[in-house]
């Protein structure tokens, strides 16, 4: 084995680690463990759980999609030492033995539920991630999309994107909700021009992706297409709907493309990547409400994740990453160092999370600056495994 493939073996090791230990930690936390029995209650209370079904669909949908990362990192990693159909099979067997093994241990721990059906989500999550690996080792990425770190990372943003504005992701067939969904657009209150201008450089980005991600002939043919199919879908997903100020900024991104893009290039990429960082600041602090007291700063990561509702803290993770992968990737598009890009994002996350210590219903939290963290170690994983792949002999 060369040294690039040690180095990419062993970043890909690195990164299966990290996600098991999130894994750990978000299934543990907050770590409140008791003497609640012997190991054989344990596995009997387990086992009589076969046919309860998940507590929520937030639920099944964070157990199916907290595993995927796992399958498909572990695929990455075996790939290199197996064929891929033992790879495949090797990887559903550490998601199923990590699953069983956390749901085992959640017995002894007061503030979780151990039940069967995680166990068959995991494994069914873990198997989805291991798919998208052998894919990706067949080479249909290369038949369908570019290389390199950026246009992956692009991508990955993009389904990010998609799983932050369509949850749940599930169409119906009713009328009467396709009517709510449509009937915001005929109020006749004003418009708000700060959503319009914070869904204008929304779609901006997603134009941005979609150029990165697959370097389209017709780019902006590409984007109305996009925003087409994506309002289709709010109209068709039970609990989406549609807003003017949300198409006006459609619009607008539309008219803006071509300028940002393609007529002034050079500065486009630039002044969108300072649009979206001033849009994630007034997002952070506005509206202004003053609090009578300091607020205690959390250093805890994820602490308001751990704590509050699993649905709503699983959209806004999704948003978090694509928001703050996007502020990263443009920044580096424009041509900073990727460390100097992860480091301003991180900052800036870290000066906003302070100034809310003194707002009212914010919460303070060193989390989001983690977030960014992690989107720029990816991001520099992918590079690094790109790097290798392009350095490495025929």
């Amino acid at each position: 084995m060369t040294v690039h493939a040690q180095t990419a073996l062993g970043s890909r090791l690195a990164l299966a680690a990290a996600v098991a230990a999130v894994i750990l930690y978000g299934s543990l936390y907050p770590f409140g463990f008791s003497d609640t029995g012997p190991f054989t209650a344990d596995v009997t209370h387990l086992l009589g759980t076969w046919h309860q079904p998940p507590q929520s669909r937030g639920d099944l949908l964070a157990n199916l999609v907290l595993y995927a990362p796992l399958g498909l990192a572990i695929m990455l990693v075996l790939e290199r030492v197996a064929s891929r159909f033992l790879a495949l099979i090797l990887t559903v067997l550490a998601g199923a033995v990590l699953s069983l093994a956390v749901e085992l241990t959640q017995f002894y721990d007061a503030s979780r539920v151990s039940v069967l059906s995680d166990v068959y989500l995991n494994i069914a999550g873990s198997l989805g991630g291991a798919i998208i690996g052998w894919a990706g080792g067949w080479g249909l990425e290369k038949a369908s999309w570019p290389h390199g770190s950026a246009p992956a990372f692009a991508r990955l943003l993009l389904l990010a994107w998609l799983g932050w504005r369509l949850y749940p992701y599930v169409p119906v067939i009713d009328l009467h909700k396709y009517w709510h969904a449509v009937r915001p657009l005929l109020s006749a209150a004003p418009l708000t021009p700060f959503n319009v201008f914070r869904y204008a450089t929304l779609w901006l980005c997603v134009s941005f992706l979609l150029q990165a991600g697959f370097r389209p002939a017709r780019p902006l043919l590409w984007l109305f297409w996009m925003i087409a199919a994506f309002f289709a879908a709010k109209i068709l997903v039970v609990g989406q709907y549609m807003s003017r100020e949300e198409i006006f900024g459609a619009l607008t991104a539309l008219v803006l493309d071509g300028v940002f893009f393609r007529r002034y290039p050079k500065i486009g990429t630039p002044a969108l990547a300072a649009l979206l960082l001033v849009l994630v600041v007034l997002l952070r602090v506005l509206p202004w409400n003053p609090s009578a007291s300091l607020k205690q700063f959390q250093w805890i990561p994820f602490f308001g994740f751990l704590h509050g509702s699993l649905q709503v803290n699983l959209i806004s993770s999704c948003e978090k990453f694509c928001t703050y992968g996007l502020l990263i990737l443009l920044l580096t598009a424009s041509g900073m160092r990727l460390a100097a890009a992860t480091a301003l994002a991180c900052m800036m996350l870290l000066a906003t999370s302070a100034l809310e210590t003194l707002e009212v219903g914010r919460s303070a939290e060193v989390t989001d600056a983690v977030l960014a963290l992690a989107c720029g170690v990816v991001y520099a994983l992918l590079k690094r495994w790109d790097g290798g792949a392009a350095r490495r002999p025929t």
